[in-house]
């Protein structure tokens, strides 16, 4: 094992936590804003360029391409709280062959989702009541996605990995270098080469392989403790059962994002027409920066929560959580002031001076972005338990969500119609953060 490996696990152990939260979260949720602005820019484009086909079309696919981000999450979070919990243990070499195997499980899960994806998101599109300008936009745009479908689960899963190998600055270089050729790529196929949605799923896939290949490359050469061999991508399946536990309430954090997505659009269509998908486009857009920063905190603690629980250093697990809770109740609160003080200036940013879509816009982000806070609590709380090994408790949490989102979905959509859609996630959020909260306090060893 390298010296710096080695002064990396004595800091998770001996360093003060204070310390620690800020020298991994800070460059994570760097590389989340990153991430937030290119999303957000993306959003941008289109609504400026592409007009309200383009982004109710991109609503409509974005939802269904995200499976592929899902299942990198379960993979890359699933083996990096495995790995963090061997590494506290001093089983070096069990880390290494779950870094193996989680290569190997990326390549598989990613050849069968293309498959699936170019062969039935027709299919799913038109359930959702896709069509015309909008259904040909939606279709184009996850051909281009599936077709490309193994860069993001290859991203996903290995900047975390690459971060939990102690270099979360490095990943946030590589995911600022992303982020930015991601915008180039954006203004060269949307702008300049009129390619429409095709040109905005073509240039997030590019930047996505750029990700992954620089993730990659650290894994295969010897700079790392868990560098790659012929010998450790050879599925151990006992392992890849393991990693599918361990990160299942990361899928279902992702495929929540995603079934949310498609229910709100397909409750919008249902109750009101494809300018209310546009409008929720802005709204997503806007959530979706806080929610990786949110996103970043979480990450930024999972490696030193799942390093001291395998260590038995519980009082500094109990500490990193509440911090980390701190810091997720702060973002929000400036979301919050952003949001209800100057929504004006945020519609603007996605839509321009676009009258049809504004006050459809400004209705939704007064009925929906109240649960901000809600929403970051459960996304760090879930992290929380599958880096202290409780998997069952972060799939509980974030599969009930799931289920809990479709119900009030469907009874509010018929009680109070459009606004019954948008008081549905907040309302579902606030619950299940009570009994997150709840079984926090509950938890004995932790």
């Amino acid at each position: 094992m390298s010296a710096s490996s080695m002064a990396t696990e004595s800091d998770l152990q001996s360093q003060s936590i204070p310390a620690l939260f800020w020298k991994y979260t800070l460059p994570t949720i760097a590389a989340m804003l990153v991430t937030g602005v290119y999303v957000a820019i993306d959003g941008m484009f289109v609504g400026h360029f592409l007009g309200e086909e383009g982004l109710a079309g991109i609503m409509l696919g974005y939802p269904i391409a995200s499976i592929l981000y899902a299942v990198g999450a379960l993979i890359g979070m699933g083996a990096s709280a495995l790995v963090s919990i061997k590494l506290g243990e001093g089983n070096h070499k069990q880390a290494k062959a779950i870094v193996g195997t989680a290569f190997t499980m990326c390549a598989i899960a990613a050849l069968a989702l293309s498959t699936i994806g170019l062969f039935w998101s027709s299919d799913i599109l038109k359930w959702l009541g896709a069509e015309g300008n909008v259904y040909d936009a939606a279709k184009e745009y996850l051909d281009w996605y599936f077709l490309l479908g193994l860069f993001p689960v290859y991203s996903m899963a290995f900047s975390s990995l690459l971060r939990n190998d102690g270099k979360p600055t490095q990943v946030t270089y590589i995911m600022i270098l992303g982020g930015v050729l991601n915008v180039i790529l954006d203004w060269v196929f949307i702008v300049l080469i009129p390619w429409g949605l095709m040109g905005a799923a073509i240039a997030t896939m590019l930047s996505q392989a750029v990700t992954a290949v620089l993730c990659l490359f650290y894994f295969i050469g010897k700079r790392s403790q868990l560098s790659l061999s012929l010998a450790s991508i050879f599925p151990n399946w006992k392992i890849c059962l393991h990693i599918a536990q361990l990160g299942s309430s990361s899928f279902l954090m992702y495929l929540y994002l995603s079934v949310v997505l498609t229910l709100h659009n397909k409750a919008f269509l249902w109750v009101g027409d494809a300018i209310h998908v546009a409008a929720y486009g802005i709204v997503s857009y806007t959530e979706a920066v806080f929610y990786l920063i949110f996103e970043g905190i979480a990450l930024g603690i999972q490696p030193i929560a799942s390093f001291n629980t395998g260590a038995k250093q519980f009082e500094r697990v109990r500490q990193i959580r509440n911090i980390a809770f701190v810091a997720t109740l702060f973002v929000a609160t400036m979301g919050l002031i952003l949001t209800y003080g100057f929504p004006e200036w945020v519609i603007y940013l996605f839509s321009g001076d676009n009258p049809t879509v504004y006050p459809v816009a400004l209705e939704g982000m007064r009925y929906y972005f109240w649960g901000l806070p809600m929403e970051g609590l459960l996304l760090v709380g879930a992290t929380y338990f599958q880096a202290i090994n409780h998997p069952k408790d972060a799939a509980l949490l974030t599969g009930g969500k799931l289920i809990l989102i479709m119900v009030m979905l469907f009874f509010f959509s018929m009680l109070w119609d459009v606004h019954g859609v948008w008081l549905a996630l907040p309302i579902t959020s606030s619950l299940l953060c009570c009994w997150m909260l709840y079984r926090v306090k509950t938890l004995k060893s932790q």
